[in-house]
Formats: structure tokens, C-alpha cells, sequence
């Protein structure tokens, strides 16, 4: 119950500032027509418009993720869906793919495509030239790192970065209709397929690595 009205007043928060930016928009314009370009006056409109999408969005994932209504487990060539994913994700810098075969997860197909995409999106923002994702079976894991060449996370934000609508300056800045709840949805998931989400060392930039329980794939 408690972590319920946490919740609640967390995303009153979260509203609050888009609707109030808003309000002062139209107020202004009511109050004083000539004095904004209408041109501006709707890009700020439209800004707090695809905020309020973008949490609204994730709300729905949150609430279908805690009652279950997704597709049920199953075994998933998690090489095969991140290369498709990748491939046909819009991305606004290059991908570089390196998978492997034979690394099956048991899960739900739906979830992992969103941690996918999360990812990716994460680093599509912040890199400057490329993104990078890799798949490995090692340890009886299957390890997916997502990698870019921006200009990393400090180390004492790399755990941060996971709670719910929790956004760094720099990703303020360079999305500013972001929901601050992709992260905390990937981890999320990654711990109810018995896997890990976390942010680890990197020789440049970001790179965050999944890793998931190895499973046989269907008989």
C-alpha cells in the first residue's frame, strides 16, 4: 500500500509540471494574442502533449506488466529477435550487430522486445556516432549489451538511472518529452525472467548489459 501511494504521488508529479507549462501557455495566449507567435505557442503545446503520451504510454506497459496480460512464457531465440529488432528499429545513428546462435531465453517475447527497444532508444539518444549491440552465451547466460559513444553515465548515477521517472539532466535535455520510466520498466522485466539489468564499464560511453538465464529451445 505504501509503495502504492508512492507511485500515485510520483506520477502527480510528473503531470503536474506539462499541465502547468500548458495552462500558462494558452493563458498567455488568451490574455495577450499578439504578444506570442501562435507558431510558438503551439510547439510548446505539442511539447507537453507528447510528454503526456510518453507517460501515459508507459503507464499502460506498467499496468498490463503487473497484471499480467502479455503473452505467456516461452522459449525465444533472443539472438534472432535483438537482431530484428535492431535491424528494423528507426534509429537516427547506425547499428552494429554482432550476435550469436543457439541463445534461448524462456520468457515473455513482448517483454523483451520492449526492454530491446528501450535500450536501443536509450542509446540512440546519447550517442554521437554509433550504437553497438552484442550477444554472448557465456556462463550458462545469455549476455546482450547495448553500447554507445556518448558521453557515458557517471558511476554514482548507475543505479539511479533505474527508479521510476528518474531522468538525467543530459536526457532532459536531449528528449524532453521522455517518460523517466523505460529504464525502470527494462529492469523490470529483466528480473522476472530471473536476469539482471545493469550499467557496466566501458572503455567510452554507455553500455548496458542484460543478462538472462540460458533455455533449450523448443522440442
Amino acid at each position: 500500500m505504501r509503495e502504492q501511494r508512492r507511485f500515485v504521488c510520483d506520477v502527480s508529479h510528473q503531470l503536474r509540471t506539462p499541465i502547468a507549462v500548458l495552462r500558462a501557455t494558452l493563458q498567455e495566449s488568451l490574455a495577450a494574442p499578439d504578444a506570442i507567435g501562435s507558431r510558438e505557442a503551439l510547439q510548446r503545446a505539442l511539447s507537453c502533449a507528447d510528454r503526456f503520451e510518453a507517460i501515459l504510454n508507459d503507464l499502460l506497459v506498467l499496468g498490463r506488466f503487473k497484471v499480467c496480460e502479455l503473452d505467456p512464457p516461452a522459449p525465444v531465440d533472443l539472438g534472432a529477435l535483438s537482431a530484428r529488432v535492431a535491424s528494423e528499429y528507426p534509429a537516427r545513428l547506425p547499428v552494429r550487430i554482432q550476435t550469436c546462435t543457439g541463445a534461448w531465453v524462456r520468457g515473455s517475447r513482448i517483454q523483451l522486445v520492449r526492454v530491446l527497444e528501450n535500450l536501443l532508444n536509450n542509446a540512440q539518444r546519447h550517442a554521437q556516432t554509433s550504437v553497438g549491440l552484442t550477444l554472448e552465451a557465456l556462463d550458462h547466460q545469455a549476455v546482450l549489451s547495448v553500447t554507445d559513444d556518448g558521453n557515458g553515465i557517471p558511476s554514482q548515477d548507475r543505479e539511479r538511472i533505474f527508479a521510476r521517472f528518474t531522468r538525467l539532466e543530459e536526457a532532459c535535455r536531449r528528449d524532453p518529452s521522455g517518460s523517466g520510466l523505460g529504464l525502470a520498466i527494462s529492469r523490470e522485466v529483466a528480473e522476472a525472467h530471473k536476469g539482471t539489468l545493469r550499467v557496466e564499464n566501458s572503455l567510452r560511453g554507455a553500455r548496458f548489459v542484460l543478462r538472462l538465464p540460458l533455455d533449450g529451445p523448443p522440442v
